[in-house]
């Protein structure tokens, strides 16, 4: 097979390419980022963009959940030096020539000024979570029933209290349910004066209180950690804080 150059990296002609995302023309690609199958990530510019790609070997299916890391990795590495746009997870290009069919050149415009309005801000997500014993005896100190049912189903077999748990278990999710409406609240007014934008995500978990994604301006990342730190002293013992980021801006863009 036969190559051609492309910066310091030798591309084979007819070589499938693996794409992540992509950036401005002028974005800088770590020399040491690699993505799937530990192949180097580099930079092959477009008309009005450029896109991240890497080498995929051989007729390889991509869809490992190992994959799906490396993918997601190399967006966030990506995102805590520059603005990008995450491409779906499993693109795939048949050589060059078919990354502009890729991403069409009608639709570079759109992208780049989706990069530009994302130029100086990063997104983080930020979880909060209940200590689930400190929530439960709230809720043996305030409900009466809870009390006597927790009362009776302790120490006796689960088969002679069968009814009870049941009944125990809904009324403790339903007082979660309840915490979680006035907690998520609270904790969403102590975080807005901190970030540009606030997205939620869906809660799934009993002990959840929050599960968001924010957007913070880079240069106030430090002062936004500063305050949540303030914020999470404050619920010490109750409800832990955790925050993860940089990373790429799946909550506030469209994948392309």
């Amino acid at each position: 097979m036969s190559t051609s150059a492309t910066g310091d990296v030798d591309v084979r002609v007819g070589q499938s390419l693996y794409l992540y995302g992509l950036v401005m023309p002028d974005a800088h690609v770590p020399d040491d980022l690699t993505g799937l199958q530990g192949e180097r990530v580099r930079a092959e510019r477009l008309t009005y963009l450029t896109a991240l790609v890497s080498d995929l070997p051989g007729e390889q299916v991509v869809g490992l959940p190992a994959e799906l890391r490396a993918h997601a990795l190399v967006l966030d590495q990506m995102a805590s030096i520059c603005p990008v746009l995450p491409m779906q997870f499993g693109m795939i290009a048949d050589g060059l020539d078919a990354i502009g069919s890729a991403v069409p050149t009608e639709r570079q415009r759109t992208f780049a000024e989706d990069l530009r309005e994302l130029a100086d801000v990063v997104q983080l997500s930020l979880s909060a979570r209940y200590h689930q014993d400190a929530v439960i005896a709230e809720l043996v100190r305030e409900e009466p029933e809870i009390r006597r049912l927790r009362e009776l189903t302790r120490g006796r077999p689960e088969e002679a209290t069968y009814e009870a748990r049941i009944r125990l278990g809904e009324l403790v999710v339903a007082g979660f349910d309840r915490k979680r409406a006035v907690d998520a609240d609270r904790l969403e007014r102590a975080v807005l004066p901190l970030v540009q934008k606030l997205r939620y995500r869906e809660v799934t978990q009993v002990d959840a209180v929050l599960e968001a994604a924010v957007l913070v301006r880079r240069d106030a990342v430090a002062r936004f950690e500063e305050g949540l730190e303030g914020v999470a002293a404050g619920l010490a013992g109750r409800i832990a804080l955790r925050l993860v980021g940089p990373q790429a801006p799946y909550d506030f863009v469209e994948e392309v």
